[in-house]
């Protein structure tokens, strides 16, 4: 698919406010639109709404554990988002690293932004959403 300039949109999951919103900050002021959720019901819609580039997640979520989320992310969509874990978490444990494994990168909190800069794409370049993924009420809208 080639490339085009859409805004890469960027989901941080965490249940811990300040966590989330340090890192919804840094990524804004680098240009990424971003938007939070506490929880992995509320990300698992909003994934599903604004099919995001990339969702950097925690482990542990009120509702549901980061192994879910990634199952049911990947069930839907296969590798078309970036999935990053960011948790502190031992990855020792066996649900954590199963997650890390199908995740596309791990990191321990806290997370390095610099890190996270260099393997997120470079602003205005993302290839566009395929249709079979926009939701019905969404196709059509130049997505």
């Amino acid at each position: 698919m080639p490339i085009s300039n859409v805004p890469l949109d960027v989901l941080v999951v965490d249940d811990a406010p300040e966590a989330a919103d340090t890192l919804a900050i840094a990524l804004s002021m680098d240009g990424y639109n971003v938007r939070t959720c506490d929880s992995g019901a509320t990300a698992i819609e909003a994934i599903a709404k604004d099919y995001p580039l990339c969702v950097l997640m925690d482990f542990g979520l009120p509702d549901k554990d980061g192994l879910d989320i990634v199952r049911e992310v990947r069930q839907r969509y296969g590798d078309a988002i970036i999935l990053i874990m960011c948790t502190g978490w031992d990855i020792t444990q066996p649900r954590v690293a199963e997650a890390a494994a199908l995740v596309d990168h791990y990191f321990t909190k806290p997370v390095s932004l610099e890190k996270l800069r260099q393997i997120l794409p470079p602003i205005g370049l993302r290839e566009p959403v395929p249709t079979e993924h926009v939701p019905p009420s969404q196709e059509g809208d130049g997505i």
